[in-house]
């Protein structure tokens, strides 16, 4: 069994804006956004770092993104918007269950929440039909908590995840393992495609490549 990372709460009366959140991230563990699969990374590429708390019974997640040009057009829930603009997506699987969650938050925090039963590579998508071909994988019930921001030099994005919601076979306890990813669609406008960039050590730009992903353990006390 690998060694995972491992995840601690923040303080239980933290103060929820920025600034202060920054502050409560500081020390936590962190994973640099980076392009494993090349030998170098492009030209245009961008620096991001995602630093991981428990916050209650839900992964909370920071994440500063450098970037040159932040748009996305599309503000409206569970509308693809990695085609159109930045979009930074969060990957969740906990240890041993098939079924894994990806979350997409732009930097209006538009979100898109996808749960795919098992590796999303096997599964029939028909990207040529006229229906959308993700509609069978869209989280509609619940969302998780997400906002945004641009700030100097890019934008930032604080997202919680609740657990519960996230683990289908037990309950999340002490100790837990989940897999994680987290990575990027990094858009110039002028350019036809984005830069890409991820957390995991990924051996080929595949963000669903999920035994290559992060593992944390949850502490909660």
């Amino acid at each position: 069994m690998s060694a995972a990372i491992p995840v601690l709460p923040l303080p239980r009366k933290a103060a929820r804006d920025w600034d202060s959140l920054r502050s409560s991230f500081r020390g936590r563990p962190a994973l640099d956004l980076g392009q494993a699969w090349l030998a170098a990374p492009e030209p245009l590429f961008a620096a991001g770092q995602v630093r991981l708390a428990l916050s209650g019974m839900s992964l909370a997640v920071a994440a500063m993104l450098r970037d040159r040009d932040v748009f996305n057009p599309v503000e409206h829930f569970n509308v693809p918007a990695f085609p159109h603009g930045d979009v930074f997506e969060i990957f969740v699987q906990p240890e041993g269950q098939p079924a894994y969650y990806e979350f997409h938050i732009t930097p209006s925090a538009a979100l898109l929440q996808l749960r795919w039963p098992g590796p999303m590579r096997a599964l029939p998508l028909d990207w040529s039909a006229p229906a959308d071909p993700l509609l069978p994988y869209k989280v509609r019930r619940w969302r998780i908590r997400a906002r945004a921001r641009a700030v100097r030099q890019g934008w930032e994005v604080h997202a919680e995840i609740p657990l519960r919601r996230i683990f289908e076979e037990t309950a999340p306890w002490n100790g837990s393992r989940i897999r994680v990813n987290f990575a990027r669609y990094d858009y110039t406008r002028g350019r036809l495609h984005p830069v890409l960039s991820a957390t995991a050590p990924l051996s080929e730009a595949d963000f669903h490549r999920s035994p290559e992903w992060h593992a944390l353990e949850l502490r909660f006390r």
